[in-house]
């Protein structure tokens, strides 16, 4: 796939002395403000040349370019004009809805981006393939189409892009093989599993926090009226063993 940015400052492809033969391009606006004519010259590639034309004598030889719009220019500031070599014309401007096909038969397209504004910036992109030629005699393709005329280059299987017209290319590749998105009551009881583990855990934190404070301020306490003298009451007998220890607070205080 070879991107081709319509621009008439930045890039070689708006030399109109210059033609392109990519296995299918992109054709797209860069997005830079400009105003101005692009013209794009593009050939089919890779067109395998017959060894004996005699046997092929009957048989045209042609290809037919497969156009896919993406995304349409924009009203009243730019349109696109695509010609055959024949002469035969397309005019592509915001009234075309996405996704529309265009087919022409022939070996040379150009293609004309017309940029009257600069501002606002478009999305125009389209994707140009040049379908090859399969006949009884010659069948040499990359990749069938599954149609009974064309076949693609076989680098344009899963590019994320339709190149065939049934889109047979990207119909069996591995990034289509995504697991599902999750229901909306899926989505709900997750909702509540991950609610119920923040809740059970700033549960814990708070408990912790009041638990552990409160114990630690009752050891701290009862160190406290460990060190403290113990002091009698006026009147209440003293025994022996707590007048020694009264003695020994005495003397440690002197």
């Amino acid at each position: 796939m070879t991107y081709f940015n319509l621009e008439n400052i930045y890039g070689p492809y708006c030399n109109p002395g210059n033609t392109y033969t990519p296995d299918a391009g992109l054709v797209r606006y860069a997005g830079t403000p400009w105003t101005g004519k692009c013209e794009l010259n593009l050939q089919s590639c890779c067109f395998p040349n017959p060894r004996n034309l005699s046997q092929m004598s009957n048989i045209l030889v042609s290809t037919k370019f497969y156009i896919r719009l993406l995304k349409p220019p924009l009203c009243l500031s730019e349109n696109v004009t695509i010609q055959s070599e024949s002469g035969e014309k397309i005019i592509i401007d915001c009234n075309v809805t996405e996704g529309s096909e265009y087919y022409l038969d022939t070996e040379k397209l150009t293609i004309t981006f017309d940029r009257r504004e600069k501002f606002p910036i478009s999305k125009f992109a389209m994707i140009v393939t040049p379908l090859k030629i399969k006949t009884r005699m010659f069948t040499l393709c990359g990749f069938d189409c599954f149609t009974d005329t064309y076949c693609i280059d076989r680098s344009l299987i899963c590019d994320r892009y339709q190149n065939c017209p049934n889109n047979v290319d990207e119909a069996q590749c591995d990034y289509h093989h995504t697991q599902p998105s999750l229901s909306l009551q899926a989505k709900i009881i997750l909702l509540v599993v991950l609610l119920t583990i923040i809740s059970f855990d700033i549960f814990s934190i708070l408990f912790c926090y009041f638990c552990c404070g409160i114990s630690n301020q009752h050891d701290l306490d009862i160190k406290e009226g460990k060190r403290s003298p113990t002091i009698l009451e006026e009147g209440a007998a003293a025994t022996p063993l707590l007048q020694s220890t009264i003695s020994n607070d005495t003397n440690k205080s002197h």
